[in-house]
């Protein structure tokens, strides 16, 4: 399996996915460029550019993913996991095909639309997910009351990489296909999804084995809470991007030539043919493993320093 190093870099630098996270500029202007180097990384957490350095944090960076590793593949493979399955639910593989998806209405409609309660499900499992890659790539349990909270107040700390995802995740998964109270509408269809509907949805079964509680019902009351945690942030994220409906699918419409789309053809679409969640996420779990490498070379320099001059 590559590492997460090659995976960074094998990235791609261009396509539907890139294009659509880029409408979001206007959202969060500056926070995210599509970096696919990991020496870039490196250079963007530790603030130096001296081939040496870079060179040495770039190396402890791989011994600590062969000597403890675990954490940052099981992160991302948590954000890779939710992406697969929506591309795999709409049946159609044409990622990266700008002008082709969305050359033309009729083209567009060959997506199905969810309906709003499936859209809530899958919405809510979504921001689960970033929950538990976020528990998982720091080293810590989220899943009692404590790491709810604690992951909700980095919410208010996100930036790059992690803010992109985020706002995609408001507006794409959000905002777009159920409108400014999406976050009610996805605790309620959670709360009232049934059993036998949780269980046949499938990143709920890929994700059953890390969520508490025994039962089903026990699973979707965290769920519900892990999703109701966030209320306050995403609220204020709204307000202060003065986001709405109409403005998200003018700004698609705009930089993906997306002529007449209806809301619901136009989250079907980008749920079919983007990956963002894992495409993000991979330059999240990068960027964590850099910042690590960094703290751990800068207390191995200073324990030097210390030992050269007790």
């Amino acid at each position: 399996m590559a590492s997460i190093i090659q995976r960074v870099e094998a990235l791609p630098t261009s396509g539907l996915t890139i294009t659509a996270l880029e409408t979001l500029d206007s959202v969060i202007p500056g926070e995210w460029s599509n970096v696919t180097s990991f020496t870039a990384l490196v250079e963007e957490v530790s603030g130096t550019t001296k081939p040496a350095v870079v060179n040495a944090m770039r190396a402890r960076a791989m011994k600590i993913e062969a000597e403890r590793g675990d954490r940052y593949r099981q992160a991302a493979q948590i954000y890779a996991m939710v992406d697969r399955v929506d591309q795999a639910a709409a049946g159609v593989a044409v990622a990266g095909k700008v002008g082709e998806l969305f050359g033309s209405l009729g083209f567009l409609k060959k997506f199905t639309p969810k309906p709003d309660t499936t859209q809530g499900v899958d919405a809510g499992l979504k921001l689960v997910a970033e929950l538990l890659a976020f528990g998982a790539m720091n080293g810590m349990p989220n899943t009692s009351q404590d790491g709810l909270l604690r992951f909700a107040g980095a919410l208010s700390d996100y930036a790059k990489y992690d803010l992109m995802r985020i706002s995609a995740w408001v507006v794409f998964d959000g905002l777009v296909p159920l409108g400014p109270d999406f976050l009610s509408k996805i605790i309620g269809t959670m709360q009232g999804a049934a059993s036998d509907n949780l269980m046949g949805n499938q990143v709920f079964k890929q994700m059953a084995d890390r969520l508490p509680g025994g039962s089903v019902e026990e699973k979707r009351n965290f769920m519900v809470k892990a999703v109701d945690t966030t209320g306050d942030w995403m609220g204020r994220f709204v307000s202060e991007k003065n986001l709405t409906q109409e403005g998200a699918l003018k700004q698609l419409q705009g930089v993906l030539n997306v002529a007449g789309g209806g809301m619901d053809y136009v989250a079907a679409a980008l749920d079919a043919s983007t990956n963002y969640y894992a495409h993000t996420g991979l330059q999240t779990v990068g960027r964590t493993l850099a910042r690590h490498a960094f703290e751990e070379h800068r207390a191995h320099v200073w324990q030097q320093w210390l030992d050269k001059h007790p």
